[in-house]
């Protein structure tokens, strides 16, 4: 049910669409002349917050980084202000669900419905593209910023209606001038796609998101979550041993060269990933070549997704919520994930990505517990032979709807 709308100065905010520890954010209107209305998502910090100097600061920065981005595969910063005492950051609307929400409707009722190769292709071709243009952005001056954005995951990457990727929340992005750590020393992202140099707190740069967009790509190849733990110590050192099998293990269609790709970019040490999105977008074209995929076929899968799955259509909205900071603790624990289509609202406290019906929004920083630094360097990270797979692993490309074993690195169990 939505409330009566309130009035924020320029906007009209409409209802709630997530809220989480740092701020909450609604749809909004602006009336911009002529009669004509603009939609935005209204993220504004929480009244409780106005004083915290620190998270004022994070808030600042998160919009001032993304501000700076244009480029049709990032998710557009449309106004940073401070109105009657709480700043806000306004964001473009994008028509679309997020690849964290496909690869869950992909999981529903016991599916693996994989995209195909010139899909994830075309996917990953833009992202790598976005990438790019992000670690060469330069701010007013003409200063290099080499932005990084360090949270790169399912959650963060929205598959628009028309068949193209955005990504969103640079809300724990850095450029090289920026912070990282909280001042509590707390590691801020998830830790399944986060490189090992972020979890130890070494320098980054731009082969960091290689990692991260690796993980990805494994992930939409496979159906299936690469680096996931009981908890997030056993999570870091999952990240820590490395991939420890190729993607065609699990998906015979994917093919040698794709194979090589994918795991060059999830190399241990930065120094053996692809130098950057550049290079890895290069050889993602020359595997293209053999396999068709465009924005055409990405929508025909996703339609193909929302129809198999008995998700609702866009008149029927559901929320779909995931966290991106630490900001205060939360339950190490991995819940159980209601799946897509059940007509709940999948809100939580620690939402940072609403999705609902078909309208994405950028939205609150949410919050999750991180081990410290000190926790991580003093955690043994032997190099401990892989936990056997389960041996009823069957082809992603050959799984229909029915009975199927559990899996403990389903989408469906991803605490977000």
């Amino acid at each position: 049910m939505v409330g009566m709308a309130e009035r924020f100065g320029p906007y009209t905010v409409h209802e709630c669409l997530g809220a989480g520890g740092m701020a909450a954010v609604h749809r909004a209107t602006i009336d911009i002349g002529a009669g004509v209305t603009r939609e935005v998502a209204l993220k504004r910090l929480l009244p409780q917050l106005a004083d915290d100097k620190k998270l004022v600061e994070d808030f600042i920065r998160e919009a001032k980084i993304a501000a700076q981005l244009r480029h049709p595969n990032i998710v557009r910063i449309v106004e940073l202000g401070h109105t009657a005492g709480r700043y806000f950051i306004a964001m473009e609307l994008v028509q679309g669900r997020s690849l964290l929400q496909l690869l869950k409707l992909a999981n529903a009722r016991h599916q693996r419905t994989a995209p195909s190769i010139g899909v994830i292709l075309a996917l990953v071709a833009e992202l790598c593209d976005a990438l790019e243009y992000a670690s060469n952005a330069t701010d007013v001056d003409g200063a290099p910023l080499h932005i990084v954005h360090r949270d790169l995951s399912p959650s963060n990457l929205i598959v628009a209606d028309d068949g193209h990727v955005k990504i969103i929340d640079f809300g724990v992005a850095k450029a090289v001038s920026g912070r990282f750590m909280t001042n509590t020393g707390m590691i801020k992202g998830k830790l399944g796609y986060m490189a090992i140099e972020v979890q130890s707190g070494k320098p980054v740069d731009r082969r960091t998101d290689i990692f991260s967009l690796g993980v990805v790509v494994w992930e939409l190849i496979t159906g299936r979550r690469l680096f996931t733990g009981p908890n997030e110590i056993e999570t870091i050192k999952a990240v820590r041993r490395g991939a420890t099998r190729a993607p065609s293990e699990l998906n015979p269609a994917c093919p040698p060269e794709l194979d090589d790709l994918v795991m060059r970019a999830l190399a241990p040490e930065p120094t053996a990933r692809w130098s950057g999105a550049l290079e890895m977008g290069r050889a993602v074209a020359a595997v293209r070549r053999a396999h068709h995929g465009g924005p055409r076929e990405v929508i025909a899968w996703k339609r193909a997704l929302v129809a198999s799955s008995g998700a609702p259509p866009p008149d029927e909205p559901t929320a779909h919520a995931a966290p991106m900071t630490s900001l205060a603790a939360s339950s190490a624990a991995r819940p159980a994930f209601p799946a897509e289509g059940s007509g709940r609202a999948l809100a939580r406290p620690t939402e940072a990505t609403v999705v609902t019906g078909r309208t994405l929004h950028a939205s609150a920083e949410g919050s999750e517990l991180r081990p410290t630094l000190d926790e991580i360097e003093h955690t043994s990270i032997e190099m401990a032979p892989p936990e056997p797979e389960p041996t009823d692993v069957v082809d992603v490309t050959s799984l229909r709807a029915g009975t199927q074993p559990e899996d403990p690195r389903d989408f469906r169990e991803l605490d977000e």
